[in-house]
């Protein structure tokens, strides 16, 4: 089995959330790559570092730029052929992205994975998380969004080899026009190291020490 993982960039930099997605690769067992695409991006060291990941596969290009589902579903489709699986963080770009991906491949998708069976069987939450299903993929290619909660980030004592990747695919569909990006101190829930919730029990904020 081979595995492709498609990282997370946050400003050109590798998001926490991508060692999480190698976790869950891991937990499947295979050769596990990692697709690093975009413009300028400067992650593909970083990448390396992972641990259980063979070879960082780089596509840099303007047409790769702000991860677009277009041009980005259009090179996986061109990438996939070689892998038996596909993952993604089930953050806002893991499922623009992949839902592209599965149809241009004609296979379904398993979204938001927190825990693998085994290579073709995974457990998702469903019913608002009240219930967990666990489902089963015949598909060739498994097309799959991981929760990254759902597992612990691997390390980072790796020394992956890279390679750029030299498909430029034709993107007339789509184009960036601008980003807003909400501030604030806290930080993502998704990617908090630490989670603290209370309700009326607490009865005011200073009791959260307890």
């Amino acid at each position: 089995m081979s595995i492709l993982v498609l990282a997370d960039l946050h400003e050109g930099q590798l998001a926490g959330a991508t060692a999480h997605v190698v976790a869950a690769a891991q937990a499947i067992g295979g050769d596990i790559d990692v697709l690093v695409a975009g413009e300028g991006v400067q992650a593909a060291a970083e990448a390396a570092k992972l641990d259980g990941v063979s070879k960082v596969r780089v596509a840099d290009n303007a047409v790769y730029a702000h991860q677009l589902a277009e041009p980005m579903g259009a090179l996986l489709a061109e990438l996939a052929d070689g892998y038996t699986h596909v993952l993604a963080s089930a953050s806002t770009t893991g499922k623009n992205v992949l839902p592209r991906l599965a149809a241009l491949k004609d296979v379904s998708q398993l979204s938001d994975v927190i825990a693998v069976d085994s290579a073709d069987t995974f457990k998702r939450p469903i019913y608002a998380g009240n219930a967990i299903a666990t489902v089963k993929s015949d598909d060739v290619l498994k097309v799959i969004t991981v929760r990254s909660t759902g597992f612990d980030a691997v390390g980072t004592s790796g020394s992956a080899t890279v390679e750029a990747v030299d498909v430029v695919v034709d993107n007339s569909q789509s184009s960036f026009v601008k980003e807003e990006l909400a501030q604030s101190d806290r930080p993502e829930l998704g990617g908090a190291k630490v989670v603290i919730s209370g309700g009326r029990g607490m009865v005011n904020g200073e009791n959260f020490k307890l």
